[in-house]
């Protein structure tokens, strides 16, 4: 239902995931200064090594509505991307349970009120499309990404998502219907991709999802599919879920040339 999953710099990321520099101090045997992560780094550490699960129970462990947040993000990557088929429905529905944790201890969270709606966009796409229509999926995940974007405009993750919304509901449902049923417009969503390029212009994710929905719009989009494809190809995989979008990249790229 179009929630991507944008991962930034840890710098544009949420604050309070710092790493804490511990005084280790054994100079006479040679020793260095040693890091130690808290626990928060070590979720963080935990997500980008692609260690999920793990990820999930350390960040769940805060007991705080960022780390909530991020262990709905944890497992929702992992139930879309990498969990066994027979897992994955079980695990989105854990993703989501976390996230309305983190949405009730926080209401005026942005990234908490974000991983709902990533969590239950995945969940929705493995349901399938008729079910995901048939119990209102389509209209609420618009509805929790515009109240996102309405407590962060800038929020490039909401940003991506909303682009994506409109340009998946279009390839569904058609351009007319699209249009008539739900306010999905292809000009919304390039117009939508374009400011997520503005507000991140160096995310995989982003010239991913771009490229992914230009060349579903037809031919007369095809060029500039392929240069956003070959740009999310060259950016450097920064962590092991960037591995997981570069490899969908080359083969969206591999495709547009048969």
């Amino acid at each position: 239902m179009g929630v991507a999953c944008l991962r930034p710099t840890p710098s544009k990321l949420r604050p309070g995931r710092e790493i804490v520099i511990g005084a280790c101090l054994a100079a006479w045997f040679g020793m260095v200064a040693a890091a130690t992560e808290s626990p928060a780094a070590e979720a963080q550490s935990a997500f980008d090594e692609g260690r999920y699960q793990s990820a999930a129970e350390l960040a769940e462990a805060l007991a705080t509505a960022d780390g909530l947040a991020l262990a709905a993000e944890a497992l929702a990557v992992y139930g879309h991307y990498v969990a066994p088929e027979d897992e994955r429905l079980a695990v989105l529905e854990r993703a989501n349970q976390l996230a309305e944790h983190a949405v009730q201890l926080d209401p005026t969270n942005a990234e908490a009120r974000f991983q709902l709606a990533h969590a239950m966009a995945r969940y929705a796409q493995h349901i399938g499309p008729v079910k995901a229509l048939r119990q209102g999926f389509v209209g609420r995940s618009r509805e929790s990404i515009e109240a996102i974007l309405e407590l962060d405009p800038d929020m490039a993750e909401a940003r991506l998502s909303l682009a994506s919304w409109h340009a998946d509901v279009v390839a569904g449902a058609g351009r007319l219907l699209g249009r008539t049923l739900y306010g999905a417009t292809r000009d919304a969503a390039i117009e939508h991709y374009e400011r997520t390029l503005e507000l991140a212009p160096d995310e995989k994710i982003a010239y991913y999802e771009f490229g992914r929905a230009l060349a579903a719009m037809g031919r007369r989009h095809r060029d500039r599919a392929r240069e956003m494809l070959a740009r999310a190809v060259e950016l450097p995989a920064n962590n092991h879920f960037d591995g997981l979008i570069h490899e969908r990249a080359v083969a969206e790229l591999a495709s547009l040339d048969r």
